[in-house]
């Protein structure tokens, strides 16, 4: 702990600075520094007292560190790892929920039966979905994973604790004949959406609706038929490089009646285009506004829904045309893999566990082919 005393030239008295370590949250040096001594001698013993105390309690530092002080210091560092949206989400559950319940608990003191006991409490006495106690849980658990890496614990409290199972979402979907009956409805409607061919994008190709509002038209190959997903759109309206995970970033063979959905599409937007001149947002989207500025996904959406409505057909969320389109190549028995790349999945399993329930159907045709191969 070296230190430095100088006399104040403006008002003739001392002060003193000195380095007090290294603060094992952020990293950063501690400096103290006391002004407007009498005296020299007086600074020198007020920089030793300090000293001593600062020693004294260095061991006690992180015994004392209580939890929410030390989730002020990991929501910096998350703030550079997360989405913007997912932070804000993160911070609002931490904030009303997770705060008031476990920050005035002391990190090296948090032990499972806390953990146990507020997971408990959430699923009991509040009528939180058993998905947001799952991400709740998910929050503790990532922070407390991250004092383990920084050794402000040996052990990290959130293993082995039960969380309360999660039903699993009625999946709603079109058949073929309604999806057929979507497309050839849709084409006599009057005033049809521009938000049109963003539905046909999702219709066959399964693509997140995200990737979809922020797909631009270099990353489609019309000589190849392939879209290139490579970024997405927020539901901030905010454009991001890359996708959801590793696996996202991929690329995806699409049938030539899109292929000229598109290029009749692009022709729109071109003369939209050259008809603004300066005045148009060249974000180079495919599914844009007429101004070229991204469109907002909550908008998007009740597009989709408006147009379901006028042709009939049974509500379901734009995010159920992914799963119509993985469940119609599921029925007409294309690989399981290949539609797992196709969708962006990163392993096969998620896509078995999604589409669990057309599996049936897909085995009994196995044995049905079999009876007819096989000769008895």
């Amino acid at each position: 702990m070296n230190g430095s005393i100088t006399q104040n030239k403006k008002t003739g008295k001392w002060d003193f600075v000195f380095n007090s370590g290294i603060d094992p949250l952020t990293g950063k040096r501690k400096q103290i520094r006391r002004r407007g001594f009498e005296s020299k001698r007086l600074a020198i013993d007020e920089m030793t007292k300090l000293k001593a105390e600062i020693l004294e309690d260095e061991s006690l530092n992180l015994t004392k560190m209580t939890y929410d002080r030390f989730m002020e210091e990991w929501f910096q560092e998350r703030k550079n790892s997360l989405q913007k949206t997912t932070y804000e989400i993160h911070s609002i559950y931490y904030r009303n929920i997770i705060k008031p319940r476990l920050g005035h608990l002391k990190v090296q003191q948090i032990a499972p039966l806390q953990i146990q006991k507020f997971i408990n409490e959430l699923v009991n006495d509040t009528n939180y979905s058993e998905h947001t106690i799952h991400l709740i849980f998910r929050i503790v658990s990532a922070s407390l994973k991250k004092a383990k890496v920084l050794k402000l614990i040996k052990d990290n409290p959130t293993n082995g604790i039960t969380l309360p199972k999660i039903k699993k979402r009625e999946m709603r979907i079109w058949s073929l004949e309604q999806v057929n009956h979507f497309i050839s409805e849709a084409s006599s409607v009057n005033r049809l959406t521009r938000c049109y061919i963003g539905f046909l994008i999702s219709i066959f190709t399964g693509m997140r609706q995200g990737e979809i509002l922020g797909l631009r038209w270099k990353d489609v190959d019309f000589e190849l038929q392939t879209i290139f997903v490579r970024q997405t759109l927020t539901q901030n309206a905010e454009i991001k490089a890359g996708a959801k995970n590793e696996a996202s970033v991929r690329s995806i063979h699409i049938p030539f009646k899109l292929v000229e959905e598109l290029g009749r599409h692009r022709k729109l937007v071109l003369q939209e285009k050259l008809l603004l001149g300066i005045k148009y947002h060249d974000l180079d989207l495919v599914v844009c506004s007429r101004s070229g500025k991204p469109i907002i996904p909550r908008n998007f959406r009740k597009e989709f829904y408006n147009l379901t409505e006028k042709i009939r057909l049974p509500k379901i969320r734009f995010h159920d045309l992914r799963h119509t389109h993985a469940t119609i190549l599921i029925q007409q028995n294309v690989n399981v893999k290949l539609i797992s790349e196709r969708l962006g999945h990163s392993d096969i399993e998620t896509t078995l566990n999604t589409y669990s329930h057309v599996l049936p159907n897909m085995q009994k045709s196995v044995s049905d082919k079999l009876d007819k191969i096989i000769e008895m």
